[in-house]
C-alpha cells in the first residue's frame, strides 16, 4: 500500500499552482522492487511547463520527495501539460490521481482518451511500418 503525506501534499500543491498530481508506472501497477521509483505526472494551472524554471523544477522534486520519504532520485516529474498522446494516454489510463479535481482530471482523461482514439490508426500503422 501506498504511504504518503496527504496533508503535506495538499499544502505544496496549492501553493504550487499545481492542477492535478497523478501517480502512473511500476507504484500503480504493483510491479514494485527496491529501485521502483515514483512516476508523477504533473499539470500546473497555468499551463506552464514544469520544465520552464529550473528552480521550480528542483523545488517540486524536493517537496515530492518529502512527501513520499524517499530521496530525490526516486522521484520521476512528467509534465502533463507537454506529454505526448501516447504519454498522456497511458498515465490516465492506470494513473491514481494524488491531488486534484477529480472534475477536471475525468475531462482531462476524456480528452487524452478522444486525442489517443484520434491517432491510434497512425501508431497501428508506424507499428507495421517498423516490423
Amino acid at each position: 500500500m501506498l504511504k504518503f503525506d496527504k496533508e503535506k501534499l495538499n499544502k505544496y500543491a496549492k501553493k504550487a499552482d499545481i492542477k492535478f498530481a497523478v501517480l502512473f508506472g511500476s507504484q500503480v501497477g504493483g510491479k514494485l522492487a527496491d529501485e521502483s521509483d515514483f512516476d508523477i505526472a504533473v499539470s500546473l494551472k497555468d499551463r506552464k511547463s514544469i520544465f520552464d524554471d529550473l528552480g521550480k523544477y528542483s523545488e517540486m522534486l524536493e517537496n515530492f520527495a518529502k512527501i513520499f520519504s524517499v530521496s530525490e532520485d526516486k522521484i520521476d516529474l512528467t509534465d502533463l501539460n507537454n506529454a505526448n498522446i501516447l504519454l498522456r494516454y497511458e498515465i490516465t489510463r492506470n494513473g491514481i490521481l494524488l491531488f486534484g479535481d477529480s472534475q477536471d482530471y475525468e475531462e482531462f482523461k476524456a480528452f487524452s482518451f478522444r486525442d489517443y482514439m484520434d491517432a491510434k490508426s497512425l501508431f497501428e500503422l508506424e507499428d507495421k511500418k517498423n516490423n
